[in-house]
């Protein structure tokens, strides 16, 4: 998946960020998602180039011990070959056998399946009813580069003491007990589990579709997959949850805008109505008040002033006193004095610049020097009389000034607005007050103290009609600009996340279109697999399986078998037979308990031919023969079909058997190892007089050969692996052993060559089997009866040094 992304020119590096970050983790996607630039570290981290991983460190199982527990009373133990290869666990119903097969999966997992989803009475009767104390279960394993490891399972005493009460532990060479999640396989138990009852046999098929698409999901590593589109989905319904909040506030704003008769309603009912609005036009809409929406002449009415009574009274007085002053002066200067005086000034300035000249008055005289002393004498004379009346004169017009600048300081009321009613009358009454009397200072304070009241009264009408009116405007918008307010944090919000939410929805969409594909390529190999199971399994059955598919998503998901019956495409289950359903399910389960991502180099089945057909028992032992080659393969059966099968074939198989005797006393028999299945066939040849000695001599060398080979295999892999070695490693040192000698000498002691010569000198029976192993069809045999002995005690001998 990774690899897909990198090489998808068509997604942006965001999208691949956020890709590889929902694959890692919730939190590396939260902070791509969540913040304007994401880390270096991260980054670096996301785009590391995988690691491949290993194969994971697999584990035989050694031998499994019950005491006390179910079926089985006192201690029995079933021993087993750590390594691959075949087991048959062969007893009748009630034998103990399956108790056995409970212990595993107890002492592994914790539960058991037959109980679970049933009533308390079939959990309640745990302990034996014959020797139930004390109560335990061991089961031993080898674990590649550990060597021998126990699991246990101890129950306390008494009665009233639930099978739930048990305490598990593992225990590692040279180590104290401890808690069995050291283990670390909890995930690989639900993944890869290999252990299969009966009644797990039939829930494969017959459960719940999800839960069998969600098993083959975890089965197929997708589960990544399936957390990676889970989180992007639930950051992409968060990314939307602001666009979704902004479209409810946008329908309910709309409405109550487009009823609106501000002016600011238009405007931000344009806005609101785009799928990507200038919020910058509508935060002056909120933040600035009405001044903006409300007419200029409502504000300019309700800023109108006069001034104040006191003051023009006042300043009025100041006039009326100034021009009866000036009266009162004017009286008392002789007027036609202060007149020839100014006169004789300008007659002095005129000669002073013109010099001696004929009176430019009266023509007659001449203003000549002797008239200039004359004159200046007169002028100051007169000069003392006209400055009082000159200082009234200049005092009136300072006050009239006065009077007239704060008649002037009165501001003019609007031209025109239809909704200030009262605006005629205030203009009525300014433009009388500004009709100021031309002459007459007098007049003047008159006019302005009889047009003031009026112009008072009509400005504060004015400016209190002009003042509710725009109280009333910004009272009926400030509800709407609260909702607007809303309205643009949500905006903001989902402006902001917008680019985030793009990243997220291309990098959703880009996983679901590619999960698909990835999966059908990783359940292409399951499918196959299985189909090749189903193919030696089916044995006369006319249906064909097709293919494996994984279908739908969350609530609908589900699994889906295609098959063809005579050629025709069909679902398998509308087509097949109990026998074939159950076959089917074995050819689905074994698949996913052999996946080399599982720790488990064993798989256990309880009763898997119950209910199949007699003609798919030997399609089922090849089955079983191949998955031997590379694991052991522990089947549990009431059935004597299987294990006459493998009598009847040359399958290298052990067949052990079960039987229960009185007070629930259980014991194990091995009746049938490979090696002694191989002699027993060769003594059977052997003592055959209808058989040529031809055939004899080839044919006994050969199987007795094949006996000591299965015999020294069996006790170098057990010890072997008991010691911790891989299974790789032990299966490379048999292999480079090209001789019987060699083989037999890793038996005996694989770091000692010489050990194999002192074994062989130990017994004739050694000497000869191995003489007549290495000769084969040229050993010059005689008794064949007595070669086909001295193999037996030859085996037996090997056999026991595996303990």
């Amino acid at each position: 998946m990774l690899r897909r992304a990198d090489q998808d020119d068509d997604l942006s590096e965001d999208a691949r960020l956020a890709i590889l970050a929902a694959l890692a983790d919730a939190d590396d996607l939260a902070e791509v998602l969540g913040s304007e630039t994401t880390s270096a570290e991260l980054v670096d981290e996301l785009t590391a180039a995988e690691e491949t991983a290993a194969e994971p460190v697999g584990a035989y199982l050694q031998s499994i011990s019950v005491r006390g527990f179910r079926g089985i009373g006192p201690e029995v133990t079933l021993p087993l070959q750590p390594g691959p290869g075949l087991v048959v666990v062969a007893g009748r119903n009630g034998s103990g056998k399956s108790t056995l097969a409970e212990a595993l999966e107890l002492a592994l997992t914790g539960t058991n399946s037959r109980w679970e989803d049933k009533a308390a009475v079939w959990s309640q009767n745990w302990r034996n009813l014959h020797a139930g104390e004390p109560a335990q279960i061991r089961v031993g394993l080898t674990e590649e580069g550990v060597g021998t490891t126990t699991i246990g399972v101890d129950w306390p005493p008494g009665a009233d003491v639930a099978v739930e009460d048990s305490k598990g532990w593992v225990q590692r060479p040279g180590q104290k007990r401890e808690d069995t999640s050291v283990l670390g396989w909890d995930a690989a138990l639900e993944m890869y589990r290999p252990l299969l009852s009966y009644d797990e046999l039939g829930g494969i098929l017959e459960g719940r579709p999800s839960e069998f698409y969600d098993e083959l999901y975890k089965l197929l590593g997708l589960e990544q997959l399936t957390e990676a589109m889970y989180r992007l989905d639930a950051e992409v319904k968060r990314l939307r949850q602001p666009s979704a909040e902004l479209k409810k506030a946008r329908d309910a704003l709309r409405l109550t805008l487009e009823d609106h008769a501000d002016p600011r309603a238009a405007t931000a009912l344009a806005q609101v109505k785009k799928t990507k609005p200038d919020l910058d036009v509508v935060r002056p809409l909120i933040t600035e008040g009405g001044a903006a929406s409300t007419p200029p002449a409502w504000h300019q009415a309700a800023e109108l002033m006069v001034p104040d009574a006191d003051e023009i009274t006042a300043t009025c007085e100041a006039l009326r006193s100034a021009a009866e002053n000036e009266r009162e002066e004017m009286q008392r200067s002789d007027t036609l004095a202060a007149d020839r005086s100014v006169l004789l000034e300008q007659a002095l300035m005129f000669h002073d610049q013109h010099g001696d000249q004929p009176c430019p008055v009266c023509e007659q005289g001449t203003l000549d020097s002797r008239w200039a002393v004359a004159a200046r004498a007169a002028l100051d004379r007169q000069q003392s009389a006209a400055e009082a009346l000159t200082a009234a004169r200049a005092a009136t017009g300072q006050a009239r000034a006065a009077l007239s600048a704060a008649v002037r300081s009165v501001p003019a009321p609007p031209l025109a607005d239809d909704d200030l009613t009262s605006l005629s009358v205030a203009r009525t009454a300014y433009e009388a007050f500004q009709q100021l009397p031309v002459d007459g200072s007098v007049d003047l304070a008159d006019h302005v103290e009889a047009t003031l009241p009026a112009l008072r009264a009509a400005y504060e009408q004015l400016r209190a009609e002009a003042e509710a009116l725009i109280k009333s405007r910004q009272d009926a918008w400030s509800p709407v600009a609260l909702e607007l307010a809303g309205w643009l944090d949500k905006a903001e919000a989902a402006t902001e996340v917008a680019p985030k939410l793009k990243v997220a929805t291309d990098a959703l969409k880009w996983l679901q279109v590619n999960a698909g594909e990835l999966r059908n390529q990783r359940i292409a190999p399951l499918a196959e697999h299985a189909r090749d199971i189903w193919a030696a399994l089916r044995q006369e059955s006319n249906v064909d399986l097709n293919a494996i598919r994984l279908e739908g998503e969350k609530t609908r998901r589900r699994v889906t078998l295609l098959a063809a019956v005579d050629g025709t495409d069909s679902e398998a289950f509308g087509v097949m037979s109990q026998g074939e359903l159950q076959a089917l399910a074995l050819a689905i389960f074994i698949p996913r308990a052999t996946s080399p991502e599982s720790p488990f180099r064993f798989m256990v089945l309880d009763d898997p031919i119950q209910a199949m057909d007699p003609s798919k028992i030997d399609g089922f032992l090849d089955v079983l023969r191949g998955l031997a080659r590379n694991r052991q393969v522990i089947v549990f059966t009431h059935d004597d079909r299987l294990p006459a099968a493998i009598r009847r074939s040359r399958v290298p198989a052990r067949v052990v058997e079960v039987t229960r005797g009185p007070n629930s006393a259980v014991t194990v028999v091995e009746s049938s190892r490979p090696a002694t299945r191989l002699l027993d066939e060769a003594f059977a040849v052997a003592v055959d007089e209808a058989v040529p000695d031809t055939i004899k001599q080839k044919t006994v060398a050969v199987l007795c050969r094949e006996a000591l080979e299965a015999a020294a295999w069996d006790t170098f892999a057990a010890r072997a692996l008991r010691q911790g070695r891989s299974r790789e490693e032990v299966e490379t040192r048999w292999e480079e052993a090209a001789t019987v000698k060699k083989r037999v000498g890793l038996a005996v002691d694989p770091d000692d060559t010489t050990a194999v010569d002192k074994w062989l000198s130990g017994r004739s029976a050694r000497r000869i089997t191995m003489a007549v192993a290495n000769k084969g069809i040229h050993a010059d045999i005689h008794d064949y009866k007595g070669a086909v002995n001295a193999a037996r005690l030859a085996t037996g001998d090997l056999e026991q040094l595996a303990s």
